[in-house]
């Protein structure tokens, strides 16, 4: 099981992790500035792997989902690759 992190900003990829997360926003003073900051909660074992599955923006733009909800996919161990470098993108992962 997976459970939903994010969507890619193009809307085109789903982004999962091994263990649910939550993120909350916090007020930040950077720079002199205060800026509301995600900051990324509910990890247990610190051993997080995130899965990456693509699918169409209109199909995103339907789903009602959020962060932590469980998605039935499955994180491989086929690491994603990076088309600009042909690197593998450290703890990411494809998720079917």
């Amino acid at each position: 099981m997976a459970y939903f992190f994010k969507f890619t900003q193009s809307g085109k990829g789903i982004v999962t992790s091994s263990e649910p997360l939550n993120q909350t926003m916090e007020t930040k003073n950077i720079g002199g500035v205060e800026t509301q900051v995600r900051v990324q909660t509910g990890a247990a074992s610190g051993e997080i792997t995130f899965g990456f599955t693509a699918v169409k923006p209109e199909v995103a733009s339907q789903m009602q989902v959020n962060v932590g909800d469980e998605l039935p996919l499955e994180i491989t161990g086929k690491p994603v690759i990076d088309n600009t470098t042909g690197e593998a993108v450290p703890n990411l992962y494809w998720a079917h």
